[in-house]
Order: C-alpha cells, then sequence, then structure tokens
C-alpha cells in the first residue's frame, strides 16, 4: 500500500505532527519498523500531542502510521535488551500516551491501515473513534511472541468487544478483518485505501461541532462512565454540567440557540 499517513501538506509543529486545515496529522515514523513503538517515539507522540493542543488553530487530531502498516507494536528490540526495567519504562510512557488521547479536548481519530497488532491495537482503542482501510486486519497478537498485554488490551478490549471476543483475540492471537472490527466495535468505520485520508477528515469535521471546552468535558464523562461506580457516574455527570454551565461556550451555544426559535 502507499504510504498512507506519511505525507501531508501545511505546517509542520513537531517531527510527527502537522497542521494542515485545522487537522493535527501525528504520524508514526518508523515505517522499516512497521510503526513499532519505542519509547523514544512515545515520546514524540506525547510531544506532538502538546503542540497540537498549544494551537489554537487546532480543531482535532487524526493518528495515521507511515509506510505499509499502522503499527506493529512495541519495540520487541528495546523489550528483549532492556529487561524489567525496558518493560516498565515503555509500557508507563505507552499508558501516559493512551490518557492523554482519552483526556486530549481535542478529538482524537485513529486511522488505521495495512497490520494493526499489540500495542497497535491498543492505541487504537485509546482514540475517540477510528476509521480503517478495508484492507486492514487488527489482532492482539501477544501471545505469538509468548507476551502479555500491556498497553490495556486486556482491560479497554473486553469493555469494547465483551469477554468472549476478547477471550478469542488474546489467547489466539488470532487477527480478524476491517469489516469484522467495525461489526465488532472496535471501529467506526472503513473506507477503500484511496479514501482513507479524506473519510478520516469527514468523521474529524463531524466530531468537531462544539467548542474545545464542551469536547473535553463530554470525554472525561465517557472516561469516568468506565472508572466510577454507576451513581457516582451519574452524579458526577450533573456536577460536569452545572460547572458547565458557567463558560461562555455552553451560554453562548444557548443564546443562540434560544435566538434561532
Amino acid at each position: 500500500m502507499e504510504q498512507v499517513g506519511s505525507k501531508h501538506e501545511g505546517r509542520p509543529l513537531t517531527r510527527l505532527c502537522t497542521v494542515d486545515a485545522g487537522i493535527a496529522w501525528i504520524t508514526l515514523n518508523r515505517p522499516e519498523k512497521a510503526n513499532a513503538v519505542s519509547s523514544e517515539l512515545l515520546g514524540d507522540v506525547i510531544a506532538a500531542l502538546d503542540a497540537a493542543e498549544a494551537s489554537a488553530d487546532v480543531r482535532a487530531v487524526i493518528f495515521c502510521g507511515s509506510g505499509r502498516h499502522f503499527c506493529a507494536g512495541a519495540d520487541l528490540v528495546e523489550l528483549l535488551e532492556g529487561g524489567k526495567t525496558a518493560v516498565r519504562r515503555l509500557l508507563d510512557k505507552f499508558r501516559e500516551v493512551c490518557r492523554r488521547f482519552e483526556s486530549s479536548p481535542l478529538p482524537v481519530i485513529g486511522m488505521a491501515h495495512g497490520a494493526v497488532r499489540a500495542g497497535g491495537l491498543e492505541l487504537l482503542l485509546c482514540c475517540d473513534a477510528v476509521i480503517a482501510a478495508d484492507d486492514a486486519t487488527i489482532g492482539d497478537a501477544h501471545v505469538l511472541r509468548e507476551l502479555l498485554p500491556g498497553g490495556g488490551s486486556s482491560v479497554r478490549l473486553p469493555r469494547v468487544i465483551g469477554h468472549q471476543r476478547a477471550k478469542w483475540m488474546i489467547l489466539s492471537g488470532g487477527t480478524i478483518s476491517a469489516k469484522q472490527a467495525m461489526d465488532w466495535g472496535i471501529l467506526h468505520a472503513v473506507a477503500p485505501a484511496h479514501a482513507l485520508r479524506q473519510s478520516a477528515i469527514h468523521l474529524a469535521d463531524e466530531m468537531t461541532v462544539a467548542h474545545r471546552q464542551t469536547i473535553q468535558r463530554a470525554k472525561s464523562l465517557l472516561v469516568a462512565a468506565h472508572t466510577l461506580p454507576m451513581a457516582q457516574a451519574l452524579e458526577n455527570e450533573i456536577t460536569t454540567l452545572e460547572a458547565h454551565s458557567a463558560t461562555q461556550a455552553m451560554q453562548g451555544g444557548l443564546a443562540q440557540f434560544v435566538g434561532r426559535r
């Protein structure tokens, strides 16, 4: 496949990030390693997200990979050579990337193509929505190298696709098609490879109708729904809206709506 995620016109922000028409394209840039994520690369992703969030003209992030594949997972050489210290260092940084995706005031759209394996899948599970090329394949794949999930798939995957399907994906290491991944809820949509970029932009447009502050708080409610007991999550919903009611974003939105009636 042509290097789907690697060519973006626009203003460069960091090594991994370019802004074009209000969208920050954060692109994994190790195509020779199938974009296997190292501690260094994860640090670059965090720096790219920092820069995107600090740019007033950025309204969304599209997260993608360069070369033939989206992401093959973690850098196995780093894990093998560094022992327990390397495992902890890499996965702490991985967890930070996932946390930042989930809490970002910007919608984070995953755009996947080619192979999506292990850590690649775990990164997509943290995005707000994911679109994939119709020939993409998705798998957990950790056990095929005698690894265990470390980037969250044993926690997030069952919540997305259910325990039975998650057990099969994790214990078999098997892969599924993009269409099946969409049917199971991992993907929001599937697009022909030639239309993937434009389809991702369209999805970003759909998810940026509100003010940044509104988006960030709405995302925080969805995260809390998975981390708090139901009664607390329901109370959190009300208190969050209560706090949000004083913002210019909500006041202006309501005034505009009422004025149209």
